[in-house]
């Protein structure tokens, strides 16, 4: 990444980065799950880029949320969250789990085709730890929902700590859009 690009990352960005203001719900004692609305994401307060959207009554059949996010265009990307487990039930110490972002490509996407796309993590007290990237988002059905792997990682014994997580489109600066972000889905990898 060049250190213009550096320069733009979500801590620079300042007011057009949306807060925390959920908790996470649990589906029981192996999934958990977090809405768009309550990750940081790059210019989702700023409706020229992005938009809150209703989701139509047959996509709920096993989505947890009536509303997600419309990206309309973007050339910077990024949605970023915030896991404290001292604060999250559901989760068990021990135990791999495996991070989701919940995405609908709609007919109209646009700017994903071979975009790097990147998913991050940091454990409790650790540094960002860069773990896929995926060089063709734009080959995903459109119009469907889909779980878009971002990453796995292992509950520590003491359910103390933060994991911050994240998903970035910011090496290529092209214009993209026409992607609807549900939300985080956290499910037991056993």
């Amino acid at each position: 990444m060049s250190q213009q690009q550096e320069e733009l990352t979500l801590e620079k960005l300042g007011s057009h980065v949306q807060p925390l203001e959920y908790t996470w719900d649990s589906f029981g004692e192996s999934t958990i799950s977090f809405p768009a609305k309550g990750l940081k994401i790059a210019w989702g307060d700023d409706q020229t880029y992005w938009k809150e959207v209703q989701i139509p009554k047959d996509d709920r059949k096993w989505l947890k949320y009536e509303d997600g996010m419309e990206l309309l265009q973007v050339c910077l990307f990024e949605a970023k969250g915030i896991l404290d487990l001292a604060k999250t039930q559901g989760l068990s110490p021990n135990k791999t789990y495996e991070l989701y972002y919940v995405i609908k490509f709609k007919d109209e996407a646009f700017g994903w085709q071979d975009l790097p796309v990147s998913f991050k993590i940091a454990p409790p007290g650790g540094q960002n730890k860069k773990i896929k990237i995926s060089d063709n988002f734009g080959a995903y059905e459109k119009n469907k929902w889909h779980k878009v792997f971002g990453c796995e990682f292992t509950v520590e014994s003491n359910l103390h700590g933060k994991y911050k997580f994240g998903m970035y489109g910011i090496e290529a600066l092209n214009w993209k859009g026409g992607i609807i972000l549900h939300g985080v889905l956290i499910q037991s990898k056993d």
